[in-house]
């Protein structure tokens, strides 16, 4: 089952921008069960790629109450 997303963020990818839903773990932002982040420098770990977290453009989601 997967975590639920508790906040957004960009990442910069060879390809442009892209907004992402993440949950924090104790050393990363993860965005799926093979891409995360790393909190201190927002880079990827794990796969290939020079994708990376813009660190200062994560926000929690707002939760709607009615």
């Amino acid at each position: 089952m997967p975590k639920t997303k508790t906040h957004t963020g960009t990442v910069v990818r060879a390809d442009g921008e892209k907004r992402v839903k993440l949950h924090m773990t104790a050393t990363t932002w993860v965005a799926s069960a093979k891409e995360y982040y790393y909190r201190d420098s927002g880079q990827r770990g794990g796969g290939h790629g020079r994708a990376r977290l813009l660190l200062d453009t994560i926000k929690p989601i707002e939760k709607v109450t009615e």
